[in-house]
């Protein structure tokens, strides 16, 4: 159901009304004008409201990618809520203005808040990222990554801490590994589990070990958050270990083997998503291998045009 700006502003003034997520399309991609008027309305509303609304706009902009509600989470950076200001930075995970790095890195450095602080740690990985491939100015990235480094030192709260070092996964810093290391070697299970995370963005084949070692962990979190590395890692040798976890009880593990498999392609691979997809009767599951299929027929595509390649050249 579409509604006008006007319609939604009108709704929203109506405290005691419930806001229908699916009237809330009036609030995507507002003009300079609209802006003004929703931030003056922003201000008036209840700190409830605030928050039921921020929370609508995210669920609706992930299920309905052409919806377009970041001038009204920008807005609400800086709300006197914390709830608001981290639903608010979550809301922006899609952005890649470089124009959010300094407020979030404001919020990382300085809000009272540890949501807050984390969920801006969190944010702040896919501009490492932008920085790792020259997207962003090199002066950014290197402000980002101080930030992020000195967040996921000792003495922070765990949960910020750990969202830095996922986050500087990314990166090719010198200190990244140790930090990386320091996090494995501990006897926490959300660090290890982090330190899998920043293992597997880390593109570095060099924690296959690790990431193997935590495939058959007993702790599906491990698992899991292993399971995804390998993927991302391309360690083709773990194909054997992640065919045995699509009969894993967990079925985050399950989907994410799945995942994986079509990330390493090769005919092990084909097989048994082949075979999966005839058997299965969950629908959901169901797409989750054909997407899979199709990208291992993508990367196995490449794989042999890239050997093609390779042999034409051998003859020149």
């Amino acid at each position: 159901m579409s509604t006008t700006f006007d319609e939604i502003v009108t709704l929203l003034r109506n405290v005691d009304q419930e806001i229908p997520p699916d009237r809330v399309t009036g609030l995507s991609d507002l003009d300079p004008d609209q802006l003004s008027r929703f931030s003056a309305l922003w201000e008036s509303l209840p700190v409830e409201r605030r928050r039921s609304l921020i929370q609508i706009l995210g669920e609706e902009a992930y299920a309905h990618v052409e919806l377009n509600f970041e001038h009204a989470c920008r807005l609400a950076l800086g709300d006197p809520d914390p709830v608001v200001r981290q639903m608010a930075i979550d809301n922006l995970w899609e952005c890649e203005d470089p124009a959010l790095v300094n407020p979030f890195l404001r919020a990382l450095t300085s809000d009272v808040s540890a949501s807050v602080r984390r969920s801006a740690a969190a944010a702040l990985g896919q501009y490492v990222l932008l920085g790792e491939v020259e997207q962003i100015r090199p002066e950014l990235l290197l402000e980002i990554e101080e930030g992020l480094i000195a967040a996921g030192g000792v003495g922070g709260t765990p949960e910020v801490r750990r969202a830095a070092l996922e986050s500087l996964g990314y990166s090719s810093r010198d200190e990244v590994p140790d930090m990386i290391r320091r996090a494995y070697d501990s006897s926490d299970e959300p660090f290890i589990r982090s330190a899998l995370v920043a293992m597997g963005r880390s593109a570095n084949p060099v924690w296959q070990p690790e990431v193997q070692a935590q495939i058959i962990s007993s702790a599906p979190a491990l698992r899991l958050a292993a399971v995804q590395a390998a993927g991302e890692l391309e360690l083709t040798e773990t194909v054997p270990d992640l065919v045995e976890l699509l009969d894993d009880v967990s079925d985050e593990v399950r989907r994410a083997a799945i995942w994986s498999l079509g990330q390493l392609g090769g005919d092990v691979a084909r097989q048994v998503l082949g075979d999966l997809l005839e058997s299965s009767e969950d629908t959901a599951e169901t797409q989750i291998v054909q997407d899979a299929l199709d990208n291992l027929a993508f990367v196995d595509g490449t794989r042999d045009l890239l050997m093609f390649d390779l042999d034409a050249s051998d003859t020149d």
